[in-house]
């Protein structure tokens, strides 16, 4: 279905109107060919939304009059997925979908199996922010997710924490079904607890990998004896946290 909600700069609303320009007077005008008396959603910095009727398209911008304001949608957990770097297309898809997912946040990783290096994926970080920025306006998102430069395993390793740190294995672990029915992840910061999901590369985590997630407190679990691929593996865990911690 077409998307018709706009990210709109704070400095663009001028209550009771606000002014699209730019990418998003381009797609709303020439793309969309949205028309005045359209109604359509805005989406701000902060995460909150406005219902807006379009007033004018002109050449270089957009008037619209807002209508009303919705609050943030208030999440349960603070979703973080760290994603091993895979080819180009398949961590497009992981982006696109886990903002779908809703996930606060997203850190590429860069893991000892990985077929992608470091250097070369951090020139993709504005193409992740784009893909997740399109993504959130899809599915009506009231936030766009982060998107972390690529890090160095071990130093993601040292650097990021959560009330609940998940690893996808391959050798070990609980069924993750069975850890989230009937459990909570925890507490953390106020009232949102962090969890972070880790997921392997194409070729999997090597052994040493794992022991060092496990030395760091991430809980290794499983998604069943079929083996499936690293972007799969990331969206079906994803779903399942979702469901039942983050609805």
């Amino acid at each position: 279905m077409t998307s018709t909600q706009f990210l709109i700069k704070r400095a663009g609303l001028r209550f009771p109107f606000a002014f699209l320009d730019g990418d998003e007077h381009f797609h709303l005008s020439r793309v969309l060919r949205v028309r005045p008396g359209r109604k359509i959603w805005l989406l701000d910095e902060q995460g909150v939304r406005y219902r807006a009727e379009v007033q004018e398209v002109e050449e270089e911008r957009t008037k619209v009059l807002i209508l009303e304001r919705e609050k943030p949608e208030e999440q349960k957990i603070h979703l973080t997925l760290a994603q091993a770097l895979l080819k180009s297309k398949k961590m497009d898809l992981v982006v696109q979908k886990s903002t779908e997912l809703g996930v606060a946040s997203l850190i590429p990783v860069q893991a000892a199996r990985s077929v992608v290096r470091l250097k070369e994926e951090q020139k993709r970080v504005a193409r992740w922010k784009r893909i997740a920025s399109e993504a959130a306006k899809q599915s009506r998102r009231s936030s766009i997710p982060i998107i972390f430069p690529p890090q160095l395993y071990l130093s993601f390793l040292g650097h990021f924490d959560a009330a609940k740190k998940l690893i996808l294995s391959e050798r070990a672990g609980r069924l993750l079904r069975e850890i989230l029915v009937g459990s909570s992840p925890g507490t953390g910061q106020g009232d949102m607890p962090r969890v972070i999901i880790l997921v392997g590369p194409e070729g999997g985590w090597t052994p040493e990998e794992e022991s060092q997630a496990r030395s760091r407190g991430f809980e290794p679990v499983s998604l069943g004896k079929q083996v499936l691929r690293s972007e799969t593996a990331a969206l079906a865990a994803l779903s399942l946290i979702a469901h039942f911690w983050n609805t």
